[in-house]
């Protein structure tokens, strides 16, 4: 009698599946919602035999939004219970039935859910397991395959606790987690020992497996791994990768995963919240962002967020919406209204000066924070100001970046260079350079993208061509035809700067005057020949006038053989005219705009003259990392041990403003010592840069 009752409810389910077509129970998943969902039973099983059926798919990335959706199941009360469906439809799917098909061939012990430190081939699309092939996508995820195992285990911890595995599908998922954690897999002292994205990546789904399922095979090899990656966290203070996307959130959800599991979101909270802060000092109200090696540009299609807020991010990058959610994830955590500020800016774009925003913005907002809404937790503006940020802020107090701004209000001007020195894996060539410069909505410099100067055999890899990929004084020798840098091809360098800097902690400088006018100042020794010096100071007005200042002096390596001047990333209209010219300015549309921008902008830069100066702007290659840029560059030659200037003026305006009043309207002046004075007359504004600053109206 019971075997005919469920062949009637067999026959129930597929004739409902047979009443709705593949693509409307198959499409854009996950989804906003599934609170309307009238099929789920057919929905269910459609998505599972879809999901079973995929013979490849990602272990890494592809489980993150899977992972939002049960955030959002159980931040909303757990009343979407059609979200829980569809969640063990995944589940079954991509782990339970494909461990039974692998069964089926033999294979089921190859299948591991976590990371492994097994090297391949060159990819590591195969793996020996003791003389058997295992295929990434297909029995695992090679290295990268454990960012996705906090999802997998938390989706397994909430279904688990909700009754939603029967009996022999929770037997057979401690199987699968067991096996994946034996050593034929995984060598905990293997692959990456210290704190960056591929261990924090990788430690959070570990870490909740422990603590499911105390008497896993390498239990105590795994906790060591975990307290030796946290212990390198804690005993340097912080992590150094610069790029920030895509690894920033990748390590920044690690950190939040290994705290949660182990109890150190409370007992190690100032750490995290030291990591956070520094992190939270590179969003702005702009609307727009730069990191160092990676443009962030703005989403063409903004009305995307507005139906999806869960699983789209503002900025056109490979993990915004993941971004977002770390904010988010972190907002809750610690109720901190600075956090959700950081969440909506990531995910959203923020909001302009005069707090209008479209409808269909404050829908996405109160979808995308209603756990915060019922609690009143509302957004609320860091504290901005020029300031010198620090990498390891509790410990070693590492000038890493500098900050000139008066405010973190919407429009308010934002600049940042980056200051740190020593070099990560990721990246190439990233110190001393302006990477953002940002003015009312639109962004004016960033960064020319990551893997720079970075080979695969003879072809670059990233943007630009070498040392002039950066926004920085560049010295080249009269040789190579300025600004293209011969670390190109790698032989016949002249003195490179990676390595051989070194930034002069006691020189660096950011502060505001009562109107809030920014100043900042760095100096790196070294720089291009042992014993040479680059120093920059740097005014940016509260109009968003920016008044740079390069102090160079060669030493005796450089000889009378090399030319020098600073280089700048900047947007262009097409067509572009590659080349020398004789204007000392540049005429430029910005890179990117907020959402809310509405005016049409563009920005002047002057150089300020020199009989010998040359002027000149070259479109080179981009890195996938940002929009299409144009190299704006002067230079004139430069001699040994003698004090060398160059003095950069930008000056952004609103069309239809005409530029030839900023032309004819401003002068600049630099003395024998080094003081450069800018005198803005149609906006009576000066600017005065020596060993002291000021800004007068």
């Amino acid at each position: 009698m019971k075997f005919f009752h469920l062949l009637i409810v067999l026959g129930i389910l597929i004739i409902n599946e047979s009443l709705f077509s593949k693509e409307e129970l198959l499409s854009g998943h996950p989804r906003e919602s599934y609170l309307d969902v009238e099929n789920i039973d057919a929905m269910e099983i459609a998505l599972r035999k879809t999901m079973a059926s995929a013979e490849r798919y990602s272990f890494s990335r592809g489980w993150w939004g899977w992972d939002r959706l049960r955030c959002r199941y159980i931040d909303g009360g757990r009343k979407d219970v059609s979200a829980l469906r569809v969640l063990r439809a995944v589940f079954r799917g991509l782990i339970l039935d494909r461990h039974n098909k692998l069964e089926e061939k033999g294979e089921g012990d190859l299948l591991y859910i976590f990371y492994t430190s097994l090297t391949g081939d060159r990819k590591e699309a195969t793996l020996n397991v003791g003389g058997r092939k295992a295929l990434r996508d297909i029995h695992g995820g090679g290295y990268h395959g454990g960012w996705g195992g906090a999802a997998r285990m938390r989706i397994y911890e909430e279904l688990s606790s909700q009754k939603m595995l029967t009996i022999e599908e929770e037997i057979r998922f401690e199987k699968i987690v067991k096996q994946s954690l034996e050593s034929r897999f995984i060598d905990f002292k293997k692959k990456a020992q210290s704190a960056n994205n591929h261990s924090f990546g990788n430690a959070g789904g570990i870490a909740l497996a422990l603590k499911l399922f105390p008497d896993l095979p390498q239990a105590d090899e795994a906790r060591a791994w975990i307290n030796r990656i946290w212990g390198h966290l804690s005993e340097f203070g912080d992590w150094t990768e610069w790029n920030y996307y895509p690894y920033g959130p990748i390590f920044l959800h690690g950190l939040i995963d290994i705290a949660e599991v182990t109890g150190r979101i409370e007992s190690d909270k100032e750490l995290i919240n030291a990591v956070a802060r520094r992190c939270l000092d590179f969003i702005h109200g702009g609307g727009v962002r730069g990191n160092p090696n990676c443009g962030s540009i703005v989403r063409d299609n903004i009305e995307d967020l507005y139906v999806d807020p869960w699983n789209m991010g503002y900025y056109n990058v490979e993990t915004s919406s993941r971004d977002g959610h770390f904010w988010y994830r972190l907002a809750k955590h610690y109720e901190d209204p600075n956090y959700l500020w950081a969440a909506e800016q990531v995910l959203l774009g923020g909001r302009p000066l005069n707090e209008k925003v479209p409808k269909e913005y404050d829908s996405a907002y109160e979808r995308r924070f209603s756990w915060f809404i019922e609690r009143n937790i509302k957004p609320k503006i860091p504290k901005g100001g020029a300031k010198i940020g620090l990498l390891s802020s509790l410990k070693n107090k590492i000038p890493e970046r500098l900050y000139l701004n008066s405010d973190r209000k919407a429009g308010s001007p934002f600049a940042a260079f980056f200051l740190y020195p020593e070099k990560d894996e990721h990246l190439d060539n990233v110190s001393g350079h302006l990477y953002e410069y940002s003015v009312e909505g639109s962004k004016y410099l960033h960064t020319s993208g990551k893997y720079n100067n970075v080979y695969a055999n003879k072809e670059l890899r990233g943007g630009g061509t070498g040392e002039e990929s950066l926004d920085l004084l560049l010295v080249l020798h009269n040789r190579h035809d300025f600004p293209l840098h011969p670390d190109r091809k790698g032989d016949a360098r002249d003195f490179i700067r990676r390595g051989y800097i070194k930034h002069d902690n006691k020189y660096v400088m950011a502060e505001n005057n009562k109107d809030g006018d920014s100043y900042g100042q760095f100096a790196f020794d070294n720089y291009y020949g042992k014993g040479s010096r680059w120093e920059r100071k740097s005014v940016l007005s509260k109009e968003g006038v920016f008044v740079v200042l390069d102090k160079y002096k060669g030493s005796s390596v450089i000889g009378n053989d090399y030319n020098a001047g600073p280089v700048w990333h900047v947007g262009y209209d097409e067509p572009v005219k590659d080349g020398k010219q004789n204007d000392n300015w540049f005429d430029v549309p910005p890179l990117d705009n907020a959402w809310w921008k509405k005016r049409e902008s563009r920005l002047l830069i002057l150089c300020h003259p020199n009989p010998n100066m040359k002027y000149g702007r070259i479109k080179q290659r981009n890195s996938q990392d940002t929009s299409p840029n144009v190299t704006a560059y002067s230079y004139r030659s430069v001699e040994a041990l003698k004090n060398e200037y160059f003095l950069t003026i930008f000056v952004p305006y609103d069309l239809p403003f005409d530029k030839s009043l900023i032309l004819e309207n401003t002068e600049s002046n630099i003395t024998n010592e080094g003081v450069a004075e800018v005198n803005l007359k149609y906006k009576n504004i000066k600017v005065s840069l020596g060993d002291s600053w000021s800004v007068s109206r």
